[in-house]
């Protein structure tokens, strides 16, 4: 009897891939006009470096501290956002 081996997930690839796409979300809502859409953009931002620390924390070999401090970062310009979409 065989078993099949599960295929090795890597961590720092799918880390990388994901960076990669929430630095492009963060770069498009810094170009975007309305305010409505970057916040939105901000969210989906915040909630990608959330899953890439949970990819640090699973194994993926990249600085914790950095991205955490990257994570503050986007959820403080996120804040001062929606405080300009809610004076609307």
């Amino acid at each position: 009897m065989f078993f099949k081996r599960k295929p090795k997930v890597d961590l720092d690839t799918q880390f990388k891939e994901l960076y990669k796409e929430t630095n492009k979300i963060t770069a498009d809502a810094g170009n975007e006009l309305d305010f409505v859409i970057k916040y939105s953009q901000m969210q989906l931002a915040c909630r990608n470096y959330e899953k890439l620390l949970n990819l640090i924390d699973q194994g993926a070999n990249f600085d914790k501290d950095h991205f955490l401090s990257l994570k503050e970062s986007v959820e403080e310009e996120t804040k001062r956002i929606k405080g300009i979409i809610d004076e609307d």
